[in-house]
């Protein structure tokens, strides 16, 4: 059984910082990357490839959006 994990991401959107807990059972940056965005409600459009595994095109999508800063660390 995987233990749960947590991990607190920061971004700063539209120049406010901000900050979210994801519990997820591995993290990355293209992971953090998507998860903010949709914390911030920047709009993974329907029908466009914005995803995990497309991370150049997500990060271009969430800077075009104001969206910038993702970093995360794992919680104790």
């Amino acid at each position: 059984m995987t233990r749960a994990r947590h991990f607190q991401i920061n971004y700063c959107f539209k120049k406010t910082r901000q900050m979210f807990i994801q519990p997820d059972s591995h993290m990355s940056d293209d992971d953090a990357w998507y998860y903010a965005c949709l914390h911030a409600g920047v709009g993974l459009l329907y029908g466009e490839h914005h995803d995990q595994q497309n991370h150049l095109q997500l990060r271009a999508h969430a800077e075009k959006s104001d969206l910038t800063h993702v970093t995360w660390e794992e919680l104790p």
